[in-house]
């Protein structure tokens, strides 16, 4: 794939998720610590989040016990926000995702292709980021944000892209501890 698509893509992805990530913040009102951009074997990326209001209701209605607690808080797949705003957001997405699989092996999508479109999310987090919406200065050191495959990958990429996209924090260890790390840490 050429440059100019993989930008226009860099660019629907940072709109989209943005877009929903911001209409979910405005829409709640909650206090939200996890912002997270999911990608699973559907090919198609979606938003997940988790708010401290929104977990707290979550333990009690799921009876989650004390020692499940910690890795609850960061399950992307069980929050109520999983797929937020994904018919109303990501259709210019998902057009450029289905017009670059239609050009493709099956083994070019699933290796090739699939690393990609996880590197362009990340990029689009970073911009995201840099935009100021997940907060900055100290309000940001209460967020952890990242793009995470969804069943998880076991090579430590999760945890590598965390701390490439979030500042050092008390927050950003406590999610390090439910990735699966890299082995040469």
């Amino acid at each position: 794939m050429d440059i100019k698509n993989n930008e226009e893509l860099i660019e629907a992805l940072v709109k989209a998720a943005g877009a929903a990530f911001l209409s979910l913040k405005n829409s709640t009102k909650e206090h939200f610590y996890f912002y997270v951009f999911v990608f699973d074997e559907g090919l198609h990326p979606y938003i997940s989040a988790w708010s401290y209001e929104a977990l707290e209701k979550s333990i009690i209605e799921q009876q989650i016990s004390d020692d499940d607690k910690s890795w609850w808080k960061w399950d992307c797949a069980d929050s109520p926000y999983a797929d937020y705003g994904y018919d109303e957001f990501f259709g210019k997405v998902s057009e450029l995702l289905d017009n670059r699989a239609s050009k493709l092996s099956d083994d070019e999508l699933y290796e090739d292709e699939w690393k990609a479109r996880i590197d362009f999310m990340e990029e689009a987090m970073k911009r995201l980021d840099a935009s100021g919406l997940f907060g900055t200065g100290k309000e940001r050191e209460n967020v952890v944000i990242n793009v995470e495959q969804v069943p998880p990958d076991d090579d430590g990429a999760e945890y590598n892209r965390a701390l490439r996209l979030n500042p050092s924090s008390a927050l950003l260890s406590e999610y390090l501890e439910t990735c699966e790390k890299p082995e040469n840490t």
